[in-house]
């Protein structure tokens, strides 16, 4: 648990991430964090659960004043890190205009 929060913390040495709520429903962790970037803020809420030897399913849904994006997929860890990031970064860069 704490898989989203961890990855903002270290990939983004600049926001503010605050968890709002953290738990495993079943085999399902669920995570709804608070992210700021100096006067901006979003939203974001992940679920992952594992399915077989490394691959999960889970989703990613961001929200911030401008933009909400949602994603899902079945990835190892690396594709679920390459598409925060990417989302992350999207975030951020929509907050900036």
């Amino acid at each position: 648990m704490g898989y989203l929060a961890d990855t903002l913390r270290s990939e983004y040495g600049n926001l503010g991430v605050r968890d709002v709520y953290t738990s495993k429903l079943g085999d399902t962790d669920v995570e709804i964090l608070e992210v700021s970037s100096g006067d901006r803020k979003f939203i974001a809420m992940f679920q992952s659960r594992p399915l077989k030897k490394g691959v999960f399913k889970w989703s990613l849904i961001i929200t911030s004043p401008n933009n909400t994006r949602t994603l899902r997929g079945m990835d190892p860890i690396d594709g679920i890190k390459l598409a925060l990031k990417s989302s992350i970064d999207a975030m951020m860069k929509g907050m900036e205009e």
